[in-house]
């Protein structure tokens, strides 16, 4: 992101609206670190977590956008886990979406974790050795809609499967395992998943059909963007098609009324968005108000 439009980003955060000067104070530090000390800064999120930030990391976003980096998701998936619930976390990266959802689901649940670039992989690992979370279970693998190998190419934060559109192989692809949810999952309840594999989505869904048709999980979060969807053949509406023929919908989530309102048919992801099972969908609003 661009300096202009991530400063636009940070003032009009949720969590920074009331207190602009203390992001920029955050940020200015946080700039000044990355430049002179060059090394990784521990920060201590969710309250009691504790996770590593490094200068090129996905952790920095805590200082730019607070204790709720994607406020609207961050703040439904706060509301809506229960201790002993089961969540999916598919493009893992260095563990900022599983360390929210294991300290949620507790000792008692369990996360799955999936990460196949070894870079994020270490620091995945390392930032679940440091909270001691052994309600984790982390895959170095990739997923997709059918088991093998694959080259997956290595672009920071963007990494992927290698498409067509990486025609010039470079020093920055590795082979990595695919798995099929499917066949990797255990066999139990799961409340939630969270797929974000820079346009691998649709493949991923379609190595869990078994799972979904159990209406399991009972929430998606997806990051769906066309024209990383393309790489693979697929695009926004026909996620949604597919989707609404396994029995799920597409939800907004408002985080000040507390609610999931069904998203209109010209909704455009933004780019993330939940998806809920039509089945179950009353479960979902109950958890969200306390009544399970």
């Amino acid at each position: 992101m661009k300096a202009q439009g991530m400063l636009k980003a940070i003032l009009s955060h949720p969590a920074n609206r009331d207190n602009r000067g203390a992001a920029l104070i955050r940020t200015a530090r946080w700039q000044a670190w990355k430049r002179l000390i060059r090394h990784p800064f521990d920060l201590t999120v969710y309250e009691n977590m504790k996770i590593r930030a490094y200068p090129d990391g996905q952790a920095s976003r805590f200082f730019y956008f607070g204790p709720l980096p994607d406020h609207p998701e961050m703040t439904f998936i706060q509301r809506y886990l229960r201790p002993g619930d089961g969540f999916i976390d598919c493009g893992a990266n260095e563990g900022v979406y599983t360390l929210l959802a294991a300290k949620l689901v507790g000792s008692a649940g369990e996360v799955h974790a999936f990460e196949a670039v070894p870079l994020y992989l270490t620091r995945l690992r390392a930032n679940i050795r440091a909270n001691h979370l052994t309600m984790v279970t982390v895959h170095s693998d990739a997923v997709g809609a059918e088991p093998g190998r694959m080259p997956f190419v290595i672009r920071g934060v963007g990494s992927r499967i290698q498409t067509r559109e990486d025609l010039v192989p470079t020093a920055n692809t590795v082979d990595v395992n695919i798995v099929r949810l499917d066949d990797v999952l255990p066999d139990r309840d799961w409340a939630m998943g969270k797929l974000d594999i820079e346009g691998a989505e649709h493949q991923a869904l379609a190595g869990a059909e078994k799972i979904l048709a159990r209406g399991e999980p009972a929430v998606l979060m997806l990051e769906l963007v066309d024209r990383f969807l393309i790489r693979f053949g697929s695009t926004v509406t026909q996620v949604r098609e597919w989707l609404a023929d396994h029995g799920y919908e597409f939800v907004c989530y408002e985080p000040g009324p507390n609610r999931l309102v069904t998203a209109s048919d010209s909704f455009v992801p933004t780019p993330n968005v939940l998806v809920v099972s039509r089945e179950r969908r009353a479960e979902v609003d109950a958890r969200l108000h306390g009544a399970l």
